[in-house]
């Protein structure tokens, strides 16, 4: 029984390798190309990911490490009113007061630079930083009362300004609070994001297969038909001569 006869009977060899290999360098280009988008794709978000999950690394850092200098700052004003009457103790711990109130404020400014340049809406970074510069104020003006040479001074001192510290505290503790939600917030963005990444390249991964599976299959059924009809060509080129 005959087969029955095709149009692609028609085409000549030549043509017929020309189409099949046509295909093939499409078919090269088609996977190099979606090779290559992939990577630099996922280069790009890598690289993204990678500086946003260091931003947010660093501000709750920045943030945490406010809220650790803060409460030293409170223990040493503590320190100063306790042990203040000798003078190189009031002298030590005045100075430790200090510098830890350097340090916040270093903290927290840097924080609000983090926040700022990568999009991060903390309010509560402006708010914090007012308060804390207002206490300092309250602090020094509630040290003007104190005698060294009288140990009453210090109760009177700390009474006056009792309690001042705990607007900050909170504040400080709710800033360190939002900081973490937001970081934790734009993580499972990132991951869903990843996520319908993949989908999609798993999607476009079965094409690509699909198509090097449609090549095969048609390199396999262009070579069955050169070599069928290399016979006939072979024969009609001996009847010519």
């Amino acid at each position: 029984m005959k087969e029955p006869h095709t149009i692609f009977q028609d085409i000549s060899i030549r043509r017929k390798i020309i189409i099949s290999m046509g295909m093939l360098t499409m078919l090269i280009i088609v996977i190099g190309l979606y090779n290559f988008i992939v990577i630099l794709d996922f280069n790009q978000h890598f690289h993204k990911s990678v500086l946003e999950g260091r931003t947010m690394a660093n501000a709750i850092d920045t943030a945490r490490l406010s809220q650790v200098h803060f409460k030293k700052q409170v223990q040493e004003w503590k320190n100063i009113l306790l042990r203040g009457n000798d003078k190189d103790l009031f002298d030590k711990h005045l100075r430790a007061f200090n510098e830890e109130e350097q340090k916040v404020n270093g903290y927290l400014k840097s924080l609000s630079q983090i926040a700022s340049s990568s999009g991060m809406p903390i309010p509560q970074i402006a708010d914090v930083i007012k308060v804390h510069e207002k206490l300092g104020h309250q602090y020094r003006e509630a040290l003007k009362k104190y005698k060294q040479s009288d140990l009453k001074s210090a109760v009177l001192v700390d009474k006056s300004i009792r309690g001042i510290d705990r607007q900050m505290t909170d504040d400080i503790d709710t800033m360190v609070v939002t900081i973490i939600n937001l970081s934790e917030k734009r993580l499972k963005e990132m991951e869903a994001t990843a996520k319908t990444r993949l989908e999609a390249y798993q999607i476009l991964s079965f094409f690509i297969l699909f198509l090097v599976i449609a090549s095969v299959g048609f390199g396999i059924f262009n070579a069955r038909s050169i070599t069928k009809d290399l016979p006939s060509e072979e024969n009609g080129n001996s009847t010519k001569k």
